[in-house]
């Protein structure tokens, strides 16, 4: 119905609960959207123009907006709906905690400690999740031109040390998950002292 909503961001708030809030004018009218942390910190600040992929959730009495950065994102969260037992808002933290590549990827390779690191994900949704969602996951990346069954990349010592330190700083998942992709494509060193000051500017930024 609503494939993605572009106007000015009029407000924007951490819930602390499943999904958090977006409020976007467009031409007048405000819209509020369900957005997962990750998206709601590569948005632009209040009054800054913004684009959002949007997926609507009907539930007898209950419409709800969600909306994401990406339409690849938007993808994800259809394709993970169709697992049995998982509705919208548990999508929503799949994806918005690991990001469609990377849960993709965990699910290609069989990863459960990656896939429960989103909120209410347990051992067994984790496997059924890669044994109702790979091979449709095969296809999505082979639409999408990517390797097919790509192993999830090792975590190296020094990683894991900086998540620690993160996590001890109060940070979700969530945050620390696009901090570090972030230093990934930024190319920063594999060193523990770089790696969080990076992070920390990131998140810093991602804040305003």
């Amino acid at each position: 119905m609503l494939s993605f909503l572009r106007g000015t961001v009029h407000s924007r708030e951490i819930t602390g609960g499943q999904a958090d809030r977006l409020v976007l004018d467009v031409a007048g009218v405000g819209f509020e959207v369900a957005v997962s942390r990750r998206t709601l910190l590569t948005l632009p600040a209040v009054g800054e123009q913004a684009t959002v992929h949007t997926s609507l959730a009907i539930r007898e009495n209950d419409w709800t907006l969600f909306g994401f950065s990406t339409g690849e994102e938007r993808e994800m969260f259809n394709l993970v709906q169709s697992v049995t037992g998982v509705g919208p808002k548990l999508a929503l933290a799949l994806v918005g905690t690991l990001g469609p590549e990377d849960l993709a990827e965990g699910i290609m390779a069989e990863d459960y400690k990656l896939i429960s690191q989103a909120p209410g994900v347990g051992a067994k949704l984790a496997q059924r999740l890669i044994l109702e969602l790979k091979s449709k996951i095969e296809d999505w990346q082979s639409r999408r031109g990517t390797a097919q069954a790509k192993a999830a990349p090792a975590k190296s010592g020094t990683v894991e040390e900086v998540r620690n330190i993160l996590e001890g700083l109060g940070y979700t998942p969530t945050e620390i998950n696009m901090a570090l992709k972030r230093a990934d494509e930024d190319q920063i060193e594999e060193d523990v002292e770089l790696l969080v000051r990076h992070s920390l500017k990131v998140l810093g930024a991602a804040a305003r």
